[in-house]
């Protein structure tokens, strides 16, 4: 590399860390605002969500580092053309390739941690996170529960609790499953039941069972013991893991399995799994690009212009990967898409600034 070429990755370096930090700290966020209403019902120790946010630091790396690759170089060539170090190192005969290369160079080698951070270490921390919200929502589910109020279950079901008494133990419950605009399709009644956190389970006393179809009754049965789940209560997520957080191999079994259900969200994702890290090549050019193209302009990007073309890439990525996992648009054109629209419109602003 080039006296100008390092000097060139010298300048985006610290930004592109500050970048990197500050979108981490973003989407950790994000993630702990998820898991927020069930720390505060539960009184989560402060030990087991710090764990829980480590084992999703990798996750938010993950997008963290190609995003804040784009914000660093935009903001680095726009600093380079106010500054007039633009002007003087093409005065001084420095092809725009000399500003291209380094700055794609040090995109290859976000892409490779990219790639690695994204096959080796987020599947592990993934699944590490999960077990930890699982122990989250294991963590006295009995505090959740209000006398005389209803709450929701992972299952969408509606619980009631006529009085709670010391100890985890309960009076009065009833369990009722809805069934829309027809009613409710399963009534649970008990007299009396009991937590049982290790397990993650009330265990249910006096109960009887009755199972409506269109508000008629079809089945009324009794026991005198039964164990129902409690894993999720409250405001426990019910939405799917991100099948991209799959290791390469899992991802093709799933798509190899027999099955005749349609695959459009784990095409989807090995599209994105190799798509995303090389989001960080492209975003490379293209801001290279368009330091070039508003020189000979004689324009001025901007904070607020490298924010939002960074912010456009995190609208498109969202759209489109929901977009593929639907089935809605092919699986290669989602996980490429926002890829190929920074690459694209990069090598039109070259050209552009070439006739110019």
């Amino acid at each position: 590399m080039t006296r100008w070429g390092r000097y060139l990755v010298r300048e985006t370096a610290p930004l592109f860390a500050g970048g990197v930090v500050a979108i981490v700290l973003l989407l950790l966020l994000y993630f702990f605002l998820g898991v927020l209403a069930d720390v505060l019902a539960r009184g989560v120790s402060v030990s087991l969500l710090a764990r829980y946010l480590l084992f999703k630091l990798p996750a938010a790396v993950a997008p963290g580092l190609p995003l804040a690759l784009l914000f660093a170089a935009l903001v680095t060539m726009t600093r380079f053309g106010q500054d007039g170090e633009l002007k003087a190192a093409l005065l001084l005969g420095l092809s725009p390739r000399r500003f291209v290369a380094p700055l794609v160079g040090l995109g290859l080698a976000v892409s490779a941690a990219s790639l690695v951070n994204g096959e080796l270490i987020v599947p592990w921390s993934e699944a590490r996170a999960a077990e930890v919200e699982k122990d989250i929502m294991l963590v006295s589910p009995e505090t959740v529960v209000r006398a005389g109020t209803f709450f929701t279950d992972s299952l969408g079901r509606n619980i009631f609790v006529g009085t709670v008494l010391p100890g985890g133990e309960f009076r009065d419950v009833t369990v009722i499953t809805p069934g829309g605009s027809s009613g409710p399709r399963e009534v649970i009644t008990a007299e009396s039941g009991s937590a049982d956190p290790a397990a993650g389970v009330w265990r249910l006393a006096g109960l009887r069972l009755r199972v409506l179809r269109d508000a008629r009754l079809t089945l009324d049965v009794r026991s005198e013991h039964a164990t129902l789940p409690v894993r999720g209560l409250a405001a426990a997520s019910s939405a799917p893991p991100d099948l991209v957080y799959l290791p390469l191999a899992g991802l093709i079994a799933r798509l190899r399995s027999p099955d005749e259900t349609e695959k459009a969200a784990e095409w989807t994702a090995l599209h994105r799994k190799v798509a995303e890290p090389l989001a960080a090549t492209s975003f490379a050019f293209f801001a290279a690009a368009v330091g070039l193209f508003t020189f000979r302009r004689g324009a001025n990007l901007g904070f607020v212009a490298a924010l939002l073309l960074t912010f456009v890439y995190y609208a498109t990525w969202s759209v489109s990967k929901l977009l593929g996992a639907q089935g809605t648009v092919p699986a290669w054109a989602a996980g490429w898409a926002p890829v190929a629209l920074y690459l694209v419109a990069g090598a039109a602003l070259l050209l552009a600034q070439r006739r110019r």
